[in-house]
């Protein structure tokens, strides 16, 4: 059997994959595209030799990304998404009946085309008549449009290379602008334990800028790092507070758990200390 290691470079360890066979090898004019299938993690997918998801662990991201803000938001209409072509934060996101309008801006045109014939179980939100996919520099849109969103959802790749901007206060302060005076961001924001100081950099950037800053955390292994964080802002409502009183079928997240996904700040404070 075949085996595929992982080129993460913001990582000190790379994993390995037994590839059971390819499905797809190709070359966007942005990157790399690998779809190959794992006996153990199912279904893989990698951008430029980096592991974005497995079939068998994506909900964990997926739902953590998505549903901790649109839970703790009393009635969300208005949603974007930045990133995220294959697909599975818009899955999520149209659960939920209150949903207007669910844009995502993603700028490889040919990922999203690879998840929905290789992913189509991620790639399903796409069909909703409610989402509108715009390939196109999300930090462009959300400047230009002038549109306010009641939430906006970061689903970025690692902050290298054309994504570091999103990670930084320029690109924050602008999406708090953008906010909703009720709404909330949350941005994937890497590991606890190989990138703390990209955990606390974001952390330090947002302050000022919201009057709630917190992290979502969940174990991932198809990441290396494994402790996986989601930051989260808000100017007026504490995240840690369910309001909808719709709650879409998940696999992991759990309404009546709804604390439980934020890593207590005692518990953060150790970690950043040491």
């Amino acid at each position: 059997m075949k085996i595929f290691t992982e080129n993460e470079p913001t990582s000190p360890i790379n994993a390995r994959y037994p590839v059971e066979r390819v499905l797809y090898r190709g070359r966007s004019k942005y990157q790399k595209i690998l779809v190959f299938d794992s006996p153990f993690h199912g279904r893989v997918l990698a951008l430029d030799d980096v592991v974005q998801l497995t079939t068998r662990e994506e909900h964990f991201y997926h739902e953590l990304l998505v549903h901790p803000v649109l839970q703790a938001h009393p009635n969300p209409r208005n949603v974007l998404i930045i990133g995220g072509g294959d697909g599975g934060a818009m899955r999520e996101v149209v659960k939920y009946p209150s949903i207007e309008n669910a844009v995502q801006c993603e700028l490889d045109q040919q990922v999203v085309a690879v998840a929905k014939e290789y992913f189509p179980k991620l790639a399903a939100g796409y069909k909703d008549k409610r989402a509108q996919l715009r390939f196109e520099n999300g930090e462009t849109f959300l400047r230009e449009s002038g549109k306010i969103w009641d939430a906006i959802l970061l689903d970025l790749t690692d902050p290298i290379g054309p994504a570091k901007p999103l990670f930084e206060r320029p690109f924050y302060k602008l999406c708090a602008e953008r906010l909703a005076p009720d709404g909330f961001l949350s941005a994937q924001t890497e590991s606890l334990h190989f990138h703390a100081d990209t955990v606390k950099n974001v952390m330090l950037a947002l302050r000022g800028l919201f009057k709630y800053i917190d992290l979502v955390t969940i174990p991932l292994t198809m990441y290396p790092g494994n402790w996986w964080t989601f930051t989260v802002a808000a100017k007026a409502l504490d995240p840690k507070i369910p309001r909808n009183f719709f709650c879409p079928s998940t696999r992991i997240y759990a309404r009546d758990e709804h604390a439980w996904f934020f890593l207590p700040t005692r518990v953060r404070e150790k970690i950043f200390k040491g």
